[in-house]
C-alpha cells in the first residue's frame, strides 16, 4: 500500500486525530487494510519517515516483519529479529516503550541487512492488546540536522499504538477465521467450497486447468477396524505427502472423506496424469500396520474436458470411479464415451431399489445429552450389503447421477422409520440432502406427523434457490419436525446456508471437534459457531468425538449434544453411551435433578433484557407479574414459563399457563421443588432421563412436555418464588441456558421484593 503524506497536525487537535484514526482503522476489513491505515493516520499525527509493525512468532523465537513503509522496505521484511535481541527485543520482553535518539549512539540498535548504519531517532513502542503483547510498532526519523523525538510526540505514538494494536489484534483473529473458513480442520489443506472457488479463478484466468481427484483405497477398514483417531492420521499424513509433490502454484486440497483434489493451472491433461502417478507413488510410501496405502485417481482436464469448474470436477471424479471399478490403484484420465456407461450404472441402483427395505441396513448411533450422559436421540445410518460392494456414499452419489437419487434417500427413510422400540424420549435423526428434500418420493417416505424426527440436512451440496427449500422447511416443523445441518464448519454449511436454515440442531464437523482440547484455533472456532447457535435458539451437536479430553473441553464450551465412537460405535437396537464416557460430561444428581455445574460459556444475555426489566417495574400487582411470563420465556427460547408464589409449604401459581392461577402445591409431594428452594440452586427434569425425580416426570407427562427446568427466585437470601421453565421436547437446557435464566430470576425477585404482600 502507498501511504500518502500529510501535513503534521497542531497538538491541540491530537486527540480529536486520534478519535479520527481510531475510526479509520477500524473500518478496515483486512490485515493489511488494517496496517496500511495505521502507517496513514500515524503520519497525520507526527512526522517519520520509516514505520515497521513487528508481530511475535513465538514457535519461531522471532520478531517477524509483517508491514513496512519508507525507505529499505524489501530489506526490512526480509529480516526478522530474534526474540530478546536489539532495541525491539527488549520492547517486547519488558513491555515498555524505548526513545532513542540517535541509532548509532544506541549499543542495543542492530542495522538490517542491506540497509546503511545513517543515523535515525527511533521510537519502539509494544502493541498489547487484552493484556498480552502482540508485536511492536516502530518509527524513525533522519537525525541528521538534529530532529530527535520529543516526549510529547512519544506519548502520542503510545496513545496511538494502544488503539492501534487492538484493531490490529483484531484484524489479525479476524484473518485466522478467514482462513480457518476455507480450511479444512484435520488436513490444512482447503476444504471442498474453498477447492471450487480456488478451480473457478484459476479456469478465469487461463484456458489449461488440469484436475487430479485421488481417493485412498479400502479406507472405511482403516476406519472400522482401527478407529477414527488412526484414520486421522492417516489423512494428515497424506496431506503432507501431497504437499511434496506439487509446483508452488498448484492448489491441495481435501473434497471430503478420504478424497482428495489438486488443482493445477497451466497444466495439460500429460502432466496431470505425471502429477497423478507422483501423488499415489508418494502414499504409497505410507504404511497403516505395516501394509502401504494405495489411491486411485482421476484426471481431467481443460478445455478438452470442460471448460466450467463443476463439470471439470465430474467429468474428473468420473475418471476416478472408473478406476476403481477396474480393480483400483491406478490412475484414469477422463475420456468421453470410455467411462462406464450410464445405463449400466441406473441399472445397478434400479436393482437396489427393486428389493425395498430389505437391501438397506440401519444401524444407529446415540447422540448423547452431555447435561445428563443419556441417549438424547439417535442418528440412522445406511449400510449396503449387496453387490457391487461399495460405501453408502458412493451408492447415492451414483443414483443422484443417474437420476435415482431421490428414490434411493426415500428407501433409507422409510427403512429408517420402520426400526421399531425407539426408546421414550429420544429422537431419530435421519439424513437428506436439500435437493431430495424437495422430491416426492421422499415427501411420500415421510408420514404425516414427525413428532420425534429430525431431518439432517447434509450439506455436500449447495442450496438451491431461496424461497422453495425454506417454505419446505416451514411445512416439516408444522408437521413436527427439527431440522439439523450437518458438518457445520466445513464443506457448503457457511453463515449464510446457518442462517437460510435456521436449525435446529447445528452439528459441528468432527475435523473440529477431533483435538480440540489442544487446539486454541479449534476452541475459537467453536466458540463462534456455538455463540452463533447460542443467539438463534439452535442446540449444538459434536460429531466424532473420541477423546475423553475433547469430551471434556466440549462439556466446558456448553455443547448440547455429542456423538462418535468414544461415547459408542453405530449398531442395530439402540445401544447405549458407554457409562464411563456419559458420566465424564454429566452434571451432578441430586434429589431426582441434575444439578448445573458453574457454566463456563460466553456468560448471560443482553438482548430483551432491558424490555422485560421495563415491564417487571411497572407492575403493581404479583398477577402483573406473572403475565410477564411470555416474554420470559421467548427470552429464553423456552416454550413456557410459570411463576409460582413459595407460601411456606406450599407454592402458588400465578402465572397464566396450561393450569389455572391460583392452584396450590405441597411441596411435601414435590421433593425435587423443595430442594431447588432449600439450597438455591437451579435443577432440570428431562423425559428419558432415569435419575428424574418421578413425580416431576409425572406432571410433566400429564402436561404433555418434555423437560422442565426450576430456578428459584432468591431476595434478601429467601426464596419468595419458583420459575418453571418448559421445554416441549426432551433436551436438557445447558449451563448457557440456566445461567440466563437465573439472571431473569434476579429481575423477578427485585421485582417481588418492593410489591406489597
Amino acid at each position: 500500500m502507498t501511504v500518502v503524506p500529510a501535513p503534521e497536525i497542531e497538538r491541540g487537535s491530537a486527540l480529536e486525530a486520534l478519535v479520527d484514526a481510531a475510526s479509520g482503522i477500524l473500518a478496515a476489513d483486512s490485515l493489511d487494510g488494517t496496517l496500511g491505515r495505521i502507517a496513514h493516520h500515524l503520519r497525520a499525527l507526527l512526522r517519520y519517515d520509516d514505520l515497521t509493525v513487528y508481530e511475535i512468532d513465538d514457535a519461531a523465537g522471532l520478531l517477524t516483519p509483517v508491514f513496512a513503509v519508507g525507505n529499505w522496505v524489501d530489506e526490512v521484511l526480509g529480516n526478522p529479529i530474534p526474540l530478546g535481541t536489539g532495541v525491539t527485543g527488549w520492547v517486547v520482553a519488558n513491555r515498555s516503550t524505548r526513545n532513542v535518539p540517535n541509532t548509532v549512539e544506541e549499543p542495543l540498535c542492530n542495522v538490517v541487512g542491506g540497509t546503511p548504519d545513517d543515523p535515525e531517532a527511533f521510537v519502539c513502542v509494544p502493541l498489547l492488546a487484552r493484556e498480552r503483547v502482540v508485536g511492536a510498532l516502530n518509527v524513525y526519523r533522519d537525525v541528521s540536522n538534529g530532529d530527535p523525538f520529543s516526549r510529547e510526540e512519544v506519548e502520542l505514538v503510545e496513545r496511538f499504538a494502544t488503539m492501534a494494536a487492538l484493531a490490529y489484534d483484531s484484524a489479525r483473529q479476524r484473518e485466522t477465521l478467514r482462513d480457518q473458513v476455507q480450511r479444512d480442520a484435520l488436513t490444512g489443506l482447503l476444504n471442498h467450497r474453498a477447492c471450487h472457488e480456488r478451480l473457478r479463478a484459476s479456469l478465469d484466468l487461463r484456458d489449461a486447468v488440469a484436475v487430479v481427484l485421488l481417493d485412498l483405497d479400502h479406507f472405511k477398514v482403516i476406519n472400522d477396524t482401527l478407529g477414527h483417531a488412526e484414520g486421522d492420521r492417516v489423512l494428515r499424513a497424506c496431506a503432507e505427502r501431497l504437499r511434496s509433490v506439487v509446483r508452488a502454484d498448484d492448489v491441495v486440497g481435501r473434497m471430503g472423506g478420504e478424497e482428495f483434489v489438486i488443482i493445477l493451472p497451466g497444466a495439460d491433461a500429460e502432466a496431470a496424469e505425471d502429477c497423478a502417478e507422483r501423488a499415489r507413488a508418494a502414499i504409497a510410501e505410507l504404511t497403516v500396520r505395516g501394509r502401504p496405502l494405495a489411491a486411485s485417481a482421476g484426471v481431467a482436464a481443460s478445455p478438452i474436458d470442460g471448460s466450467e469448474a463443476a463439470v471439470l470436477l465430474e467429468n474428473a471424479d468420473s475418471a476416478l470411479y472408473f478406476a476403481k471399478r477396474s480393480g483400483r490403484g491406478k490412475t484414469v484420465r477422463y475420456k468421453r464415451g470410455a467411462i462406464r456407461p450410464e445405463a449400466e450404472q441406473r441399472n445397478e441402483v434400479a436393482e437396489l431399489l427393486a428389493r425395498g427395505t430389505s437391501a438397506i441396513e440401519i444401524v444407529v448411533q446415540p447422540v448423547v445429552e452431555l447435561a445428563t450422559g443419556r441417549a438424547g436421540g439417535y442418528e440412522a445410518l445406511t449400510r449396503i450389503h449387496i453387490e457391487p460392494r461399495r460405501g453408502p456414499d458412493e451408492w447415492f452419489a451414483q443414483a443422484h447421477r443417474v437420476g435415482l437419487g431421490d428414490e434411493l434417500e426415500a428407501l433409507a427413510i422409510q427403512a429408517a422409520l420402520e426400526v421399531p422400540n425407539r426408546p421414550e424420549g429420544t429422537f431419530l435423526a435421519v439424513n437428506l440432502s436439500p435437493r431430495a428434500l424437495l422430491s416426492a418420493p421422499v415427501q411420500t417416505a415421510l408420514p404425516q406427523d414427525l413428532t420425534g424426527i429430525v431431518i439432517e440436512l447434509t450439506e455436500h451440496e449447495v442450496f438451491g434457490p431461496e424461497g422453495e427449500l425454506e417454505t419446505a422447511l416451514a411445512e416439516l416443523r408444522r408437521r413436527g419436525a427439527l431440522i439439523a445441518l450437518d458438518d457445520a464448519g466445513a464443506g457448503y454449511a457457511g453463515l449464510q446456508q446457518m442462517i437460510r436454515i435456521a436449525p435446529d440442531i447445528l452439528k459441528l464437523d468432527r475435523t473440529l471437534v477431533h483435538g480440540a482440547h489442544a487446539d486454541g484455533s479449534r476452541q475459537a472456532l467453536l466458540e463462534a459457531l456455538i455463540g452463533f447457535a447460542s443467539s438463534t435458539g439452535a442446540a449444538i451437536c459434536a460429531e466424532g468425538v473420541e477423546d475423553l479430553d475433547d469430551l471434556r473441553t466440549l462439556v466446558a464450551l456448553d455443547v448440547t449434544y455429542a456423538q462418535g465412537y468414544g461415547l459408542c460405535r453405530p449398531g442395530p437396537a439402540w445401544p447405549q453411551p458407554d457409562p464411563a464416557a456419559a458420566a465424564a460430561s454429566a452434571s451432578d444428581i441430586r434429589a431426582g435433578m441434575r444439578i448445573s455445574n458453574s457454566p463456563q460459556g460466553a456468560g448471560a444475555f443482553t438482548r430483551g433484557l432491558a424490555e422485560l426489566s421495563d415491564e417487571l417495574s411497572s407492575a403493581t400487582t404479583v398477577l402483573d407479574l406473572g403475565a410477564a411470563n411470555v416474554q420470559a420465556a421467548a427470552l429464553l427460547g423456552a416454550d413456557e414459563l410459570a411463576l409460582l408464589l413459595v407460601l411456606g409449604n406450599e407454592i402458588e401459581l400465578v402465572s397464566k399457563n396450561r393450569v389455572a392461577v391460583g392452584e396450590r402445591w405441597s411441596l411435601d409431594d414435590f421433593p425435587s421443588t423443595r430442594y431447588v428452594l432449600e439450597h438455591r440452586v437451579p435443577g432440570q427434569v428431562v423425559v428419558g432421563d432415569e435419575a428424574g425425580d418421578e413425580a416431576e416426570l409425572a406432571e410433566l407427562a400429564e402436561l404433555g412436555l418434555g423437560t422442565v427446568l426450576l430456578v428459584p427466585v432468591i431476595c434478601n437470601d429467601e426464596p419468595l418464588a419458583l420459575l418453571e421453565i418448559y421445554r416441549i421436547r426432551p433436551q436438557a437446557f445447558t449451563a448457557r441456558e440456566i445461567d440466563r435464566a437465573r439472571v431473569l430470576a434476579h429481575q423477578f425477585g427485585a421485582a417481588l421484593d418492593r410489591l406489597p404482600t
